[in-house]
């Protein structure tokens, strides 16, 4: 914070205006006080408005009683022309009316009764100098305020660290119209400092960013940044500033550089300097904590920044680790689903050889037919996964408007037989005013049929499945569809639900499933911008949860997948 104006102040810095129209009175004022304040004076209120105008005036002291223009109107003229400076009527006339209401309407801050006393005035005028400084004082500060808001909106709605730095110095040039400013960031690691950025970004800039900062080349330079404190390099005393610093202030011909350091929540991370190399104004006070106010803005933008390169890094690990972990999945699982069938395929041909001349009709017939559906169940599990593999790299199929409960309606009839056969009784709920959505109808078709087979299977004999299709959202202006597949069977326990979705995961018979259209039908919904959750209760069934938006996102899809249908 910076001291009280009036424990540094000179009063003398700010003029006193006096207004008078007889000359002696002008003339005692000027001797008595000429040494304490800085004195104009005018014998009429045109020339003291006159004198207003041409010179920043910080107090006005008028008579009461004068021709033409008294000193109330007078004071009020002053008041509409600044209304910063302090206004004061001197007068030997007692209207308390006539001086209330100047005080209350604003027009002058107190008044002196004549004849005054030079000590009562002196303080008088002192205090009026004092609040004129603080005033002056509170507008610089809300002005920089604002400024300093400014700023840091603009700097903190960067998330990228490149564009953040030339945006933060952007700031310092065209805002604070400082002649050239850069940023110095320690490197990662290390106790070395560098320039990241500078402006104006010229052939001075580029040769900046061949200079470091080490404990070894500059450890008093290091030593105040470490500290916390402000430098200010003058380019006078260059000759004995350390050899990287002293190279600084040679490159950019500056009288002076003020160094600011960033200091983050755990240590100094670099530090903002600004600078007059264009011969500008040394760097006074007020720009100094204007920078100094910026640096502490810029600090947090800087970490946040990096704290979101961080986080992009890390996904990027994550997701690489998450193939990898995929891939190992898909091989595990492949590799189990492809050895069932090879141990059948193995026997078949090892015994072939002997069976040879022998008519078995066991082994020819039967065990033959089971060879050959192992191997078909093995070319149906490498065609799944070819076309899996290729569903990034396929061009989009076309999608239609379509009605998601004609398709619910047309996979429940095709499905009359198998629910027949299991014993389990359908309902399909279909809500009116159903928005179209926009899909590859035969993938949708697909999902549902997985979904509706899962169900039976899952229900058991004397089971009931409950389809329902509604809107998604507000029914006067729905997102999309919300279908539900309700089973009344055993339900998921909290540790497979984790994994319904997970290829190979299946609870069900090998030879009922390979557990991948729970994954397939998974992907279809998620390449139309939709979602498909389950909840369940063990013993109380599962309920599938599937949303398509009205409008799908165009995303590379790939044409329905061939699997068993009791996939999942």
């Amino acid at each position: 914070m910076r001291p009280k104006p009036s424990r540094l102040m000179d009063h003398r810095e700010y003029p006193v205006l006096y207004v008078d129209d007889e000359a002696d009175n002008l003339r005692i004022f000027e001797l008595t006080f000429r040494r304490d304040f800085t004195i104009l004076t005018a014998s009429s209120a045109k020339e003291g408005l006159q004198l207003l105008s041409e010179h920043p005036v910080a107090v006005v002291l008028s008579d009461h009683k004068m021709p033409g223009t008294e000193g109330v109107e007078f004071l009020r003229r002053v008041r509409e022309l600044d209304s910063r400076a302090i206004r004061i009527l001197m007068t030997a006339y007692g209207d308390t009316k006539i001086l209330g209401d100047a005080i209350n309407d604003g027009n002058i801050y107190r008044y002196i009764a004549k004849p005054w006393e030079p000590e009562d005035v002196r303080l008088t005028v002192r205090r009026a100098i004092e609040a004129y400084a603080l005033e002056a004082e509170r507008a610089t500060l809300l002005e920089e305020l604002m400024i300093l808001n400014r700023l840091s909106r603009t700097i903190h709605r960067d998330i990228d660290r490149g564009h953040l730095y030339e945006t933060l110095l952007g700031a310092l040039r065209d805002e604070l119209a400082f002649d050239g400013c850069s940023l110095l960031l320690r490197e990662p690691g290390s106790e070395r400092f560098r320039f990241v950025a500078s402006q104006p970004a010229d052939d001075v800039a580029e040769r900046l960013a061949d200079l470091a900062f080490d404990p070894t080349n500059a450890p008093v330079f290091l030593d105040r940044l470490y500290k916390g404190e402000s430098q200010v390099l003058l380019g006078d005393e260059a000759a004995e500033l350390e050899v990287p610093v002293r190279a600084w202030l040679t490159e950019v011909s500056a009288a002076e550089i003020f160094v600011v350091p960033l200091a983050g929540k755990q240590e100094v991370i670099g530090a903002l300097a600004v600078d007059n190399r264009r011969g500008g104004q040394g760097l006074g006070a007020d720009g100094r904590m204007l920078v100094e106010g910026l640096a502490t803005q810029a600090v947090i933008a800087i970490e946040n920044a990096q704290l979101v390169d961080d986080l992009r890094r890390s996904r990027a690990q994550i997701r690489r680790v998450d193939r990898l972990g995929t891939l190992g999945t898909l091989a595990a699982g492949l590799a189990h689903e492809i050895n069932n069938p090879l141990v059948s395929l193995n026997t078949f041909l090892t015994l072939a050889p002997a069976k040879r001349h022998s008519d078995d009709p066991g082994f020819w017939g039967e065990y033959h037919e089971l060879a050959c559906g192992e191997l078909e169940r093995i070319r149906g599990l490498v065609e799944a996964m070819s076309r899996l593999g290729r569903s990034g790299s396929q061009p989009a199929l076309a999608r239609d408007r379509v009605q998601v409960g004609e398709v619910v309606r047309q996979v429940v009839r095709l499905l009359n037989r198998e629910s027949a056969r299991a014993g389990v009784e359908i309902e399909v709920v279909e809500s009116e005013a159903l928005p179209e959505v926009e899909v590859v109808r035969d993938q949708i078709h697909q999902v549902v049929l997985n979904l509706a087979l899962n169900a039976i299977q899952a229900s058991g004999e004397g089971g009931t499945i409950r389809i329902q299709v509604d809107p998604d959202g507000p029914i006067d202006a729905p997102i999309g569809v919300r279908i539900r597949f309700q089973d009344s069977g055993e339900g998921i326990s909290e540790e497979n639900l984790e994994r319904i979705f997970d290829p190979f995961f299946t609870t069900k018979d090998p030879d009922k499933g390979t557990g991948l259209g729970l994954m397939i039908s998974h992907q279809i919904i998620t390449d139309h911008g939709g979602s498909i959750e389950v909840e369940s209760t063990p013993g109380e069934g599962a309920t599938f949860h599937v949303r398509l938006p009205c409008t799908a996102p165009i995303r590379p899809t790939e044409g329905p997948v061939e699997v068993d249908t009791g996939s999942a």
